[in-house]
């Protein structure tokens, strides 16, 4: 075993002034008597581990180490609150910074007076005591202050966790409130482009109507010419065979339009029941996968303080084991050292959470990203393809008013020529 009292470590050591600060400790031997208490090293006094209650801050930054040869030029500069924990170990605080003035008779052994007898030396056994029972008491704050440190840490965590859980429901509110703007606004304009097309095919039929009705006026005037009684019998004709030919033509008008309705409006009705199946089932899948990484989490922080528990039970029983054996000095703070380094682990694992947690909201954030894309895409196919549509219906209605004609007119000629057979 090493003569060392406390095991150096690097996480004890932040300004990095290495492990030559450590005092050894004297072997126990029987010629120089009881062993002595080293002084606790520089790194952790630098911590402010082991400050008094009511002089330890509770947070802000930390301040400065000031050596002899700066705290010479400080001298005139220290404010009026210095306060003086240990020999060559002073504090003080004002309100720009904090200051520690650590001097040499910290680091250096307690000399033993050489005339003095070996009886006096024997003496300090109450000191002794004291001593280990304020190192003991420094040691559990120690670790109380960073179980609390822990604690707050794992609750800003799950704070952190549900604003983001929050604004990312909002985004998603938003976004499905403007992709339904959006698609109402779409679905306006085209039915008023669908209502301003048949104005116009309307307007051209009944200019053909007129035009045919001029050419009907024209013919029966000639007729006329030729024969009353022919005009009048072929008068009737005509006026039987307008009425049956409108009635008609308004019947297979209505029916056009009564079924390019229904299916425009059922394949609406369609598309839009389908986008929000989608969107509904997307924003379940997020919500379960978060829910489930939310329970791991706990899981995570349950497993966590069990483990804190148990690591608190281990350090009561040490803690019983100095108060009746003042020899296994060196196996408490081995055990102590190992409890730092299981701390440290937790911190390491609470920051790897942290990673984890942050890599998972940005994947969500592309998968959100994805979806609206997606969307997007989709909306933009299904207006091309309504486009395509009607330009299609509108062509099939323009060859059957042109076949309708192109029959008017064949059967007007054939009477013209009947007429004339007859005459």
């Amino acid at each position: 075993m090493s003569d060392t009292s406390l095991i150096y470590c690097s996480c004890w050591d932040p300004r990095n002034l290495g492990p030559k600060k450590l005092i050894r400790t004297i072997p126990f031997s029987a010629a120089r008597g009881k062993p002595k208490l080293s002084p606790i090293s520089a790194a952790l006094k630098e911590r402010n581990y082991f400050l008094p209650p009511q002089i330890k801050p509770f947070s802000g930054p930390r301040g400065k180490v000031l050596t002899r040869k700066y705290a010479l030029h400080r001298e005139k500069k220290m404010p009026e609150d210095t306060v003086k924990v240990s020999p060559g170990f002073s504090y003080s605080q004002s309100e720009d910074e904090i200051s520690v003035l650590l001097g040499d008779e910290m680091f250096e052994r307690s000399k033993k007076p050489k005339d003095k007898p070996v009886v006096k030396a024997l003496l300090p056994r109450s000191d002794f005591v004291a001593d280990l029972e304020n190192q003991i008491m420094e040691l559990t704050s120690i670790i109380e202050q960073m179980n609390r440190d822990h604690q707050n840490a794992q609750k800003l965590l799950r704070e952190e966790m549900e604003h983001r859980y929050n604004e990312l429901q909002k985004e998603f509110e938003t976004s499905k409130r403007e992709f339904k703007e959006t698609h109402t606004l779409e679905l306006a304009a085209l039915e008023e482009k669908y209502k301003s097309s048949l104005k116009m095919e309307k307007t051209i039929t009944q200019g053909k109507l007129e035009g045919m009705v001029k050419e009907y006026k024209y013919l029966k005037n000639m007729f006329r010419m030729y024969q009353d009684s022919i005009a009048d019998e072929m008068e009737e004709k005509w006026s039987r065979r307008k009425v049956e030919w409108e009635k008609n033509e308004k019947m297979e008008r209505e029916k056009v339009l009564l079924q390019q309705k229904y299916r425009l409006t059922k394949k609406f009705e369609v598309d839009v029941e389908e986008e929000k199946r989608k969107l509904e089932d997307l924003h379940l899948q997020t919500c379960d996968k978060f829910n489930k990484e939310r329970e791991e989490f706990v899981k995570q922080h349950d497993v966590d303080l069990i483990q804190l528990e148990e690591l608190q039970k281990a350090k009561e029983i040490v803690e019983e084991e100095l108060q009746g054996q003042s020899l296994i000095l060196e196996s408490l703070n081995a055990s102590l050292y190992h409890t730092q380094v299981d701390l440290q682990k937790e911190k390491n694992n609470v920051l790897q959470l942290e990673q984890l947690l942050q890599k998972k909201l940005n994947e969500m954030e592309e998968k959100y990203k994805f979806i609206t894309q997606n969307l997007t895409e989709e909306n933009t196919e299904l207006r091309h393809m309504l486009i395509l549509k009607n330009e299609e219906l509108f062509q099939e209605r323009n060859k059957q008013v042109k076949h309708e004609i192109s029959y008017h007119d064949s059967f007007i000629e054939n009477e013209n020529q009947n007429k004339k057979e007859k005459s």
